[in-house]
């Protein structure tokens, strides 16, 4: 017996260490194939993918109380909260796939920004700011699949300040002040003290929440140089989510054990059994339908696995694309400037300031510093078998380490910072992975040395520079145009912002804690301000121009405000004004930037709109279809055949796949039409040129 059991724990001990090793070579592998991949990738230029094979035929997928399109940070909370209700039947749309385990890497990020994760936005060409990115266009990185940018983001948690949420509620929107918001950031959060030299007190947090909140551990020992530079210069060591803001720390991510905490793995993953919700990947979103006669949203038009479907909601759609997607499909849909409207032959639903106050956080991207702190290279055997174990490098993203947030002399409200600094050390695996994906980023930066000890973006907060999202033309699948128009306020006030930032992290950098290192800025190689005497304000303000751009936080296309006279889009409950049963619910509704990263403000606000949703009286004809004792499952009821339709004027029966005949041209090159059952015209993609 007792040579038994000796056998049997050699017999265990011989599989557990097969299965580590052959874990162990999964991970160097997919990592080493998705490096391979990013340096030879390449963005597409538009959604051309997702073309229907024939786009004249429209296909029914049922009916569902509430469709949710996007998947993203927001999309992903109500899909999940609206599904708690039993009776409720939820559709949730989203053009990509779930992520992956190279995505849940979190310093993978900058690999995974160069693949099919990353919709690839870039603006149009820019006169203020990008100016050394190639075309002088500002990359926009946008999350695609379910969790949307949380795949492809820096993983950053902020709750922002109190006086962000204070000020919201002031400027006219009920229900938004920093105390009224409070409660919904402790229920989402699941916050754990992994570094226990971190200021931060458990009972400010929440517990149990979907979204995991941690540190990354070990804590690099650059941070610690960075917290006591700042104890040098007269900060405070604070914890950043709690009042007073202003001070340095160690960030907190979005992450569970060291692995990325995306929106899909938090809020998806744990509830997509549930059999009222279908999620529907690889489709992609051409238009919302609304009625012509009630100017009510009834429905969603998509394309999944290249055919064209209609799905109709019998209570709500919920619009959660994101910054960039939600005005543009807004404006496809009618909604939207007038005149913009018209000029791409567009029917005018309802003349809202849509995409006209694009806004985003402005970040100055070189600050780099060689220093004699020696770097740690370890075979990647290594730091996989860290990850594995929830610590070390693979667990906490390039771009962040230690955090500081500021006031200068720019912002007059008294203890409200406007400038936030973020030191990120160069450990050896992102100095190798940056090594790399060298020839890939010069496909963005024209002049930018990214080789150093460490680095210091500097990122100004509250930004007066207004851009705008504006379609291309009526086609769905061509990318929106977006000009975001960084360090153009007339004032200078943005630009000024980043150069007292610069100031401020060039004193940081200069304290002992740093000099013990001989910490020193890399000078970088820029022709277009050689003109200019090195580190004087001239070069600093002509610098900026060059190497800053956005920090991927944009906000603000769907802003809430209590007029749409005066450009709001939506109200307090984040209804679209002027249309029924339509609701955006993403960052595109912020009136303004934040005081921060924009990740914990979007699912905070989802968690709010889904509770208000659910508070409302949504009970009528509930697991009904339009008031029919037919079920709403299956859902793919009567996808087989096409639906029958007939012109809304002349009243003949056609097929969605035939068109209107000839006499109905010149009306409306898209045709109105609506199904035989139903008085609600459909917009059929005839015509997108």
């Amino acid at each position: 017996m007792f040579c038994l059991s000796i056998i049997l724990a050699i017999l265990i001990n011989i599989v557990l260490t097969f299965y580590q090793n052959y874990n162990n070579l999964y991970y160097e592998n997919i990592i080493q194939q998705q490096i391979n991949s990013s340096i030879s990738y390449k963005y597409p230029k538009d959604a051309s993918e997702y073309q229907p094979s024939n786009r004249q035929e429209v296909k029914d997928f049922g009916t569902f109380d509430f469709i949710v399109i996007g998947a993203g940070a927001s999309g992903s909370v109500v899909a999940n909260r609206l599904s708690e209700t039993n009776n409720w039947t939820i559709l949730l749309l989203e053009a990509g796939a779930f992520g992956n385990d190279v995505t849940d890497i979190p310093n993978m990020e900058m690999s995974v920004l160069l693949s099919d994760y990353n919709w690839g936005y870039k603006s149009v060409p820019q006169e203020t700011a990008c100016l050394d990115m190639v075309g002088k266009q500002c990359t926009f990185p946008r999350g695609k699949g379910i969790g949307g940018s949380t795949l492809i983001n820096n993983l950053v948690y902020t709750r922002c300040n109190k006086k962000d949420y204070d000020k919201w509620a002031q400027e006219g929107n009920p229900g938004w002040s920093y105390e009224e918001v409070l409660p919904y950031f402790k229920k989402l959060e699941d916050f754990n003290k992994t570094d226990p030299d971190a200021v931060a007190n458990a009972e400010d947090y929440g517990r149990g929440g979907y979204l995991s909140v941690e540190y990354p551990v070990p804590r690099h020992p650059q941070l610690n140089l960075w917290l006591e530079a700042n104890k040098e210069k007269g900060y405070k060591i604070i914890d950043y989510n709690i009042d007073p803001q202003i001070g340095a720390s160690v960030c907190q991510l979005n992450t569970r054990h060291g692995r990325r905490a995306d929106g899909g793995t938090a809020y998806i993953k744990p509830i997509r059994n549930r059999e009222n919700l279908k999620i529907l990947t690889d489709s992609f979103v051409t238009k919302i339908a609304i009625s012509a006669k009630t100017k009510a949203a009834f429905g969603v038009r998509f394309v999944h696995n290249k055919k064209t479907y209609l799905a109709r909601s019998s209570k709500e759609i919920i619009l959660s694309a994101g910054s960039i997607v939600s005005p543009q499909l807004l404006m496809l849909s009618g909604i939207g400037p007038a005149k913009h409207l018209h000029q791409l032959g567009i029917e005018l639903v309802e003349d809202l300031d849509v995409g006209s106050t694009l806004r985003d956080h402005a970040l100055f991207y070189g600050l780099l510093f060689d220093s004699t702190y020696p770097k740690t290279h370890k075979p990647l055997d290594l730091y996989v078998e860290d990850y594995l174990n929830g610590v070390g490098s693979l667990t906490t993203p390039n771009y962040n380490g230690g955090v500081g947030f500021y006031q200068t002399k720019l912002e007059t409200v008294p203890n409200y910072p406007d400038l936030e600094l973020m030191m990120t050390p160069i450990d050896g695996f992102s100095d190798t992975l940056s090594q790399q994906l060298s020839s890939a980023r010069e496909k963005t930066w024209q002049h930018l040395n990214q080789s150093a000890s460490f680095l210091i973006y500097v990122m100004g907060l509250h930004s007066k520079s207004v851009g705008t999202i504006r379609l291309k033309s009526k086609n769905p699948f061509d990318y929106p145009l977006i000009d975001s128009k960084f360090l153009s306020d007339a004032g200078n006030v943005d630009i000024a912002r980043l150069y007292e930032g610069i100031q401020l992290a060039l004193s940081l950098a200069n304290a002992q804690a740093f000099q013990k290192y001989n910490a020193t800025l890399v000078r970088q190689d820029l022709p277009a301000c050689n003109n200019h005497t090195y580190l004087s304000e001239s070069y600093w303000y002509c610098a900026l121009r060059y190497f800053s751009g956005n920090v991927y936080h944009p906000v603000g296309t769907c802003p809430m405000g209590p007029d749409p006279k005066k450009g709001a889009v939506v109200d307090a409950q984040a209804k679209v004004y002027g249309v029924e049963n339509l609701r955006v619910i993403d960052a595109s509704i912020f009136p303004f930037t934040l005081s921060g990263h924009t990740n914990g403000p979007c699912v905070m606000a989802a968690e709010k709109l889904s509770d208000l949703i659910k508070s409302n009286d949504h009970a009528r004809t509930k697991g009904t279809i339009r008031g029919t004792a037919a079920p709403v499952y299956p859902f793919y009821h009567s996808i087989i055949e096409p639906i029958t339709f007939h012109c809304d004027i002349y009243g003949q029966t056609v097929t969605a796949n035939t068109g209107c005949s000839k006499e109905t041209e010149g009306r409306d090159s898209n045709f109105n039409v609506m199904p035989d059952s139903e008085n609600e015209p459909v917009l059929l993609p005839l015509d997108y040129n």
